[in-house]
C-alpha cells in the first residue's frame, strides 16, 4: 500500500470517528428524552440530590486522555532501538527510528480505540433518550406539581400514576430537567468502563514486562478498578439506580471486547493454548511398510508354524495378497477402509 493510499485510509477513518462524534453530541444537546410518568410515594424517586463525587467533564478528560496517553507512550516504547518492533523490522534503514512510521502507528492505535468511545458514547445516549428513566432524586430536584395545584405529599395523590406536571424548583434549569429523563443507561459507568477495560486489554496485548510478570496485570487491576469505583459512585451519589450502573458498565465491556477484538485486532497472529488432549496425545503410532516387511520375514524365519502378521496400514487385503500370492492362506476378512483392527 502507498504513503497516499495510507493518508487516505487514516483521513477517511479519522471523518467516520468525527462524524459518529458529532451525532453523539447532537443527541445530547439538541435531543428530548421520553417524559415518563411517575407514581406518587415511589421510594425509589424519593432519595435526596448530592453533589457529584466525579463530575461528567473529568469522565470525558479521563476517558479521552488517559488511555490515549498510554497507547502513546506504549506505542512509541516499543518502536525505540531495541525494541520488538525494530527486532522484527531487520536491518538497514528499517532500524532507524522513523517519525512518520512511528506516528502512523500510534494514529492508528488511537483512532481505533476513539472510535469504539464515539460508538459507546452515540449508543449510552440513543438510549437515554428513547428509555426517558427517572433519576433516583427526582422528587428532591424536581419537586412536582398537579395541574390543579397539589403535590405528591397531599393524601389523595399517593400510589396515583402522575404523567401531567411542572416542576415547582424555581432553581431547577432547563438542563437539571431534562437530565432528570436520563437515568439509563449510567454514562459514568459504560464511558469509565469501557476506557479502562479496553485499555487493560490494550496492556495485555501490547506491554510486555521484564520485571515482573504481576506488574502488567497489577497495572490492568488498577485500571478496571477505577472503573468501576466511578460505576458506584453515581449509586453513592443518588444520580443512578443500581441497574443504571449494571446497564452501563455492560455496555462499556461489550463495546471494550468488540473494539479489541475486531476493530483494533489487537491480539491477531497471537496463538492461544488449546484446553484438554493435544493432537500428538491421541496420535496412534504408524507402522512404516519396511519396517512391517522386516517384522514378516523375522517371524517367519524366528517361529516355525507362526502366520506373519499382516501390516496395519494395508487399506483392505486384495491388493495386498496380489502382491504377496504366498500368503493367501493366512488372509482374513478385513474391511476395505481404515486401519485394520
Amino acid at each position: 500500500m502507498s504513503k497516499y493510499s495510507k493518508l487516505a485510509r487514516g483521513l477517511c477513518d479519522l471523518l467516520i470517528w468525527a462524524a459518529l462524534s458529532v451525532a453523539s453530541v447532537l443527541i445530547h444537546k439538541m435531543g428530548r428524552p421520553l417524559r415518563r410518568g411517575f407514581f406518587c410515594g415511589d421510594e425509589s424517586l424519593s432519595y435526596p440530590a448530592r453533589d457529584d463525587t466525579i463530575g461528567s467533564k473529568v469522565v470525558i478528560a479521563i476517558a479521552l486522555g488517559v488511555p490515549t496517553a498510554v497507547i502513546a507512550v506504549v506505542e512509541l516504547f516499543r518502536q525505540l532501538p531495541g525494541g520488538p518492533l525494530r527486532e522484527a523490522g531487520g536491518g538497514g534503514k528499517r532500524d532507524s527510528c522513523r517519525i512518520a512510521h512511528r506516528l502512523g502507528v500510534l494514529y492508528r492505535q488511537a483512532i481505533f480505540y476513539l472510535y469504539g468511545l464515539a460508538m459507546v458514547t452515540f449508543t449510552t445516549m440513543l438510549t437515554k433518550m428513547c428509555l426517558g428513566r427517572l433519576r433516583p432524586h427526582f422528587f428532591a430536584v424536581c419537586q412536582p406539581m398537579l395541574p390543579d395545584g397539589s403535590g405528591c405529599q397531599d393524601s389523595q395523590n399517593l400510589g396515583r400514576y402522575i404523567d401531567s406536571f411542572t416542576c415547582s424548583n424555581a432553581n431547577m434549569t432547563e438542563h437539571q430537567f431534562q437530565q432528570l429523563y436520563q437515568s439509563f443507561p449510567s454514562g459514568h459507568a459504560s464511558l469509565t468502563m469501557y476506557a479502562m477495560l479496553y485499555l487493560a486489554i490494550y496492556l495485555q496485548a501490547a506491554l510486555s514486562t521484564r520485571v515482573s510478570k504481576l506488574l502488567k496485570h497489577l497495572l490492568q487491576f488498577l485500571f478496571v478498578m477505577f472503573g468501576w469505583y466511578v460505576s458506584l459512585t453515581r449509586i453513592m451519589d443518588y444520580h443512578h439506580h443500581w441497574s443504571d450502573v449494571l446497564a452501563g458498565a455492560a455496555l462499556g465491556v461489550v463495546f471494550a471486547w468488540l473494539t479489541s477484538a475486531f476493530v483494533a485486532d489487537l491480539f491477531a497472529g497471537k496463538r492461544w493454548p488449546k484446553a484438554g488432549y493435544s493432537a500428538n496425545t491421541l496420535r496412534k503410532p504408524q507402522v512404516s511398510p519396511k519396517s512391517s516387511t522386516k517384522s514378516q520375514t523375522g517371524g517367519s524365519t524366528s517361529g516355525a508354524g507362526q502366520p506373519p502378521a499382516l501390516p496395519a496400514y494395508t487399506f483392505g487385503t486384495l491388493p495386498y495378497l496380489a502382491a504377496h500370492p504366498a500368503q493367501a492362506q493366512y488372509a482374513q476378512p478385513y474391511h476395505n477402509y481404515g486401519y485394520v483392527p
